[in-house]
């Protein structure tokens, strides 16, 4: 089943087919860095089905915002890299994390001067002798088995 958004079971319906084709876009460029990174997918079920996750929230620290397009880019991330580890209906709510700072990065890129990531992963792995602005992304997703929780941190100059 993968995951689904409660608010937007189809992200891209209330945007205008341009911008939901950039958003798309994002999500693609995005899962390109997802496939280096390689965070984990969620385990089948018992019954060899995937996990079925319901996304409750999509945070970033500092806060921004999750709009339409930088949900419908996340979502478009982390599907294209569930079906390029070979589990088209798959789950990875770490992909979903990075794709969130990946894609705030990407869409602060277009209105400027692009944040340079340093360091990006999982926060257990953040390295002391990084310098940068910590941007965090924290998901939670609910599923038959209780809470799911991600999160990615990226620094940033």
């Amino acid at each position: 089943m993968g995951i689904r958004h409660p608010g937007h079971p189809d992200a891209a319906a209330a945007l205008d087919p341009a911008v939901a084709q950039a958003a798309r876009g994002i999500g693609a460029a995005v899962a390109m860095r997802l496939v280096e990174l390689a965070p984990a997918l969620r385990p089948a079920q018992d019954d060899g089905s995937e996990p079925d996750l319901l996304i409750e929230e999509v945070a970033l620290d500092p806060p921004d915002p999750l709009d339409p397009v930088t949900l419908l880019a996340c979502l478009q991330a982390h599907d294209s890299y569930v079906a390029t580890r070979g589990r088209p209906t798959g789950a990875s709510p770490g992909a979903l994390a990075l794709a969130r700072v990946l894609a705030w990065a990407a869409r602060a890129e277009m209105l400027g001067r692009a944040p340079r990531i340093a360091w990006i992963g999982p926060p257990a792995r953040r390295p002391d002798d990084v310098a940068g602005t910590a941007i965090t992304a924290s998901v939670r997703m609910s599923g038959p088995t209780g809470d799911v929780r991600a999160a990615a941190v990226a620094l940033v100059s």
